[in-house]
């Protein structure tokens, strides 16, 4: 049965989607790749408007920056109380070259949805913004880097100015925060589905189904298919909204539902 019949029975016969056992595993993490593109357009979206607000904030940030380098695994500068926070309507930059703030700090002052860029005395901090339900499953959407890694020696302000202001660079920046959120969505993806493959394998074990643990999860696989899709929708509506398990229960229940119940004859006297 083809990915396109599988996403058809989905929504018109999910009883179908028992066939998903059948399909080979390449096409099984093609589609989750698919999955984890259609989770990350919020931060796509979020993305666009990071590079805006570096467009419009980008030469204000610089101006308040002083020179810096980094040396014995942390931020370097010559002027004294050079720490700040910029904040914009999506983003969040602080340099903090004292050491008075930690990541826990920075990952506080995302909580409304923004994204977080932070030099930090010891290392630089990235937050992105939450994804769905997914992003409720691991703590992953906090990135850090300690200095003492050898592509940040070469931090100091002449990159972060061309990081910020010239359009190239933006992009590559842009273009890393969409890799690095994409590789998060879809190694969330893959822990939510192993966990409920667990549940899902008791539950097949109970109903005396001779299905193994590899051809579970790849039916439920292709039962997140609404789930994913209804999540993104509630996203776009109700962007604070936190839907927590509830797109894993949803493929669970979805689960549950495709195989026929057993039928119930009544006795006849």
């Amino acid at each position: 049965m083809s990915t396109f019949k599988l996403i058809q029975a989905a929504f018109k016969q999910p009883s179908l989607l028992i066939e998903a056992r059948k399909k080979k595993g390449f096409h099984v993490f093609l589609y989750m790749i698919l999955l984890s593109i259609i989770l990350s357009l919020p931060t796509v979206i979020q993305s666009m408007s990071f590079l805006d607000s570096l467009k419009e904030d980008g030469d204000k940030i610089i101006q308040k920056v002083p020179d810096f380098s980094i040396k014995d695994g942390a931020i370097k500068t010559d002027k004294k109380d050079a720490g700040f926070i910029y904040q914009t309507n999506s983003m969040i930059f602080t340099f903090d070259p004292e050491g008075k703030r930690n990541k826990k700090d920075i990952e506080t002052d995302a909580t409304g949805g923004n994204m977080a860029l932070a030099l930090l005395k010891n290392e630089v901090v990235l937050v992105l913004p939450t994804v769905g339900s997914t992003a409720d499953v691991l703590d992953s959407s906090v990135l850090s880097l300690p200095y003492t890694t050898p592509q940040l020696k070469i931090l100091d302000k002449d990159f972060l100015t061309n990081l910020l202001t010239n359009d190239s660079q933006k992009m590559v920046l842009v273009l890393f925060i969409l890799l690095t959120s994409g590789l998060v969505i879809f190694l969330s993806l893959l822990f939510d589905l192993v966990v409920m493959t667990f549940f899902a394998n008791i539950f097949t074990k109970l109903k005396m189904i001779n299905l193994k643990f590899g051809e579970i999860f790849k039916v439920l696989v292709y039962c997140a298919t609404i789930p994913t899709i209804l999540t993104i929708v509630l996203q776009f509506l109700w962007p604070s909204l936190s839907l927590g398990s509830a797109g894993l229960a949803l493929t669970l229940l979805i689960y549950f539902n495709i195989f026929p119940k057993p039928n119930r004859k009544t006795k006849q006297k």
